[in-house]
């Protein structure tokens, strides 16, 4: 009998094992590709606010568990200057920036994915030609006054940008209750609750 009750307790462990096992696989397999989210609000101070779309991007390695990642943010960020001695009305500035940064992930369990990102790899893109003041309203004087500010305005964004880079990446150490559903994917990432859609099929080797 006591060997009967050893035996059926070895089974309930493999049969463990095996699920385990086999859910590992189907995340790792459904994972597989690039995955763009919804827009997200990042900083909202009134003065200024900034919003982020996330794309990450899995390639399976030598093993079926573990593979290289690529995070890419793709961050917008919009400050008002109000009307003072030097302006006659507020000005909005815009400004865009892509931040993208490398790294390793791994396979937890059937829901979470561990990623140890290598922060060297960081790299920030702003163009600043891209950077846009404007008037709310517009006068003869207009021109001079934007072209003055843009160089500060640039170097504000830029700032801007590379702290809401470094915010979303710098701590991120696992992607949490992944669940996909054919090219949708919701997780957790940060204690924020995000939702993907898959915008290119795996890498194929």
């Amino acid at each position: 009998m006591k060997k009967f009750l050893i035996a059926i307790a070895s089974l309930g462990i493999c049969s463990a094992i095996v699920t385990s096992c086999d859910s590992k696989a189907k995340l790792s397999e459904s994972v597989q590709g690039t995955w763009t989210s919804n827009p997200e609000r990042v900083l909202d101070s009134g003065a200024a606010t900034a919003s982020m779309v996330r794309v990450m991007s899995f390639t399976r390695g030598n093993t079926q568990y573990e593979g290289t990642v690529t995070l890419t943010a793709l961050i917008t960020v919009d400050n008002s200057m109000q009307a003072n001695d030097s302006l006659v009305s507020p000005i909005t500035i815009t400004a865009s920036g892509t931040a993208t940064i490398t790294g390793a992930y791994q396979i937890k369990d059937a829901d979470d994915i561990t990623v140890n990102l290598d922060a060297t790899s960081l790299s920030i893109a702003v163009d600043p030609d891209a950077v846009q003041l404007n008037y709310n309203i517009a006068t003869g004087d207009s021109e001079p006054v934007l072209a003055k500010l843009k160089p500060n305005a640039t170097v504000l964004a830029t700032q801007q940008i590379n702290r809401a880079a470094q915010n979303a990446f710098f701590d991120l150490t696992e992607i949490e209750d992944i669940k996909i559903n054919n090219n949708l994917m919701s997780c957790e990432i940060g204690d924020r609750d995000l939702n993907f859609t898959r915008t290119a099929p795996a890498v194929q080797k």
